[in-house]
């Protein structure tokens, strides 16, 4: 009451507009937690196909698919992004794909060391949930000489549009 009586007092009109979010807001990433995936490992390999919780990351020591429900808040263009590593084995780093709904997300791609390196991938989703994979493609071993995995250390989708 007495912002407003002063406002009259001194001549000015107040307007409240409600509060809008920020626009950073919008382009704020989306978080993917790496505990939801699930896999559909063979019996007696679930240990190789994994979430590791003490390392925070996807671990995959064999072929297979990792999934996530992801719940996208609006319609638009998507970027998902994969920070992925691998153990290269014959001159070759681990080759994973996305795919959202079954529905492949830009190409195979490779991993360039054993460092973690943002991939991206662009998508238009709509509204709602959502079933985002993540396959393993190139898995090789030989014991005692070579043994390419595969690491995922953070998964993201972000609206471009």
């Amino acid at each position: 009451m007495r912002v407003s009586r002063l406002a009259s007092l001194v001549g000015v009109a107040l307007v409240f507009v409600p509060a809008l979010p920020a626009a950073d807001e919008a382009a704020k990433p989306l978080a993917v937690e790496l505990k939801s995936f699930s896999f559909n490992a063979p019996k007696g390999k679930e240990d190789l196909l994994k979430f590791d919780e003490g390392e925070e990351k996807l671990c995959f020591y064999i072929n297979g698919t990792g999934e996530a429900k992801v719940n996208v808040p609006a319609e638009g263009d998507y970027e998902i992004v994969i920070k992925a590593s691998g153990d290269p084995a014959l001159k070759e780093g681990a080759k994973f794909r996305v795919a959202v709904d079954g529905k492949q997300c830009g190409k195979e791609t490779e991993t360039a060391d054993r460092e973690p390196k943002e991939y991206t991938f662009a998508t238009p989703l709509k509204a709602g949930e959502h079933k985002l994979t993540i396959e393993f493609t190139n898995d090789v071993y030989k014991e005692g000489e070579y043994d390419r995995n595969l690491y995922v250390h953070e998964v993201s989708l972000k609206k471009v549009k």
